[in-house]
């Protein structure tokens, strides 16, 4: 699991980079004055599931293999400078 750090310039700056990660779906793991870490959990699509079931296994044997190279958690760790 790879950590990915993202710096900012101040307060401000920190609070709207968390905003920006929450709305791509991102939850708060942890906050503090000067960092905050975010995470977020992998999700299977079973929308996509089925189009490739549906188009030809192909399409769906290479969304499996793309889910399954993916990390299980997105970790977000975003800090004041």
């Amino acid at each position: 699991m790879g950590i990915k750090q993202v710096t900012v310039n101040d307060k401000a700056a920190l609070d709207s980079a968390m905003t920006s990660y929450i709305a791509k779906g991102f939850i708060v793991a942890n906050r503090g004055d000067n960092f905050a870490t975010l995470q977020k959990q992998k999700q299977f699509s079973v929308l996509w599931a089925v189009v490739g079931l549906v188009l030809c296994l192909l399409p769906l044997l290479i969304y499996l293999i793309v889910y399954a190279s993916q990390p299980d958690v997105q970790v977000v760790e975003i800090r004041i400078q």
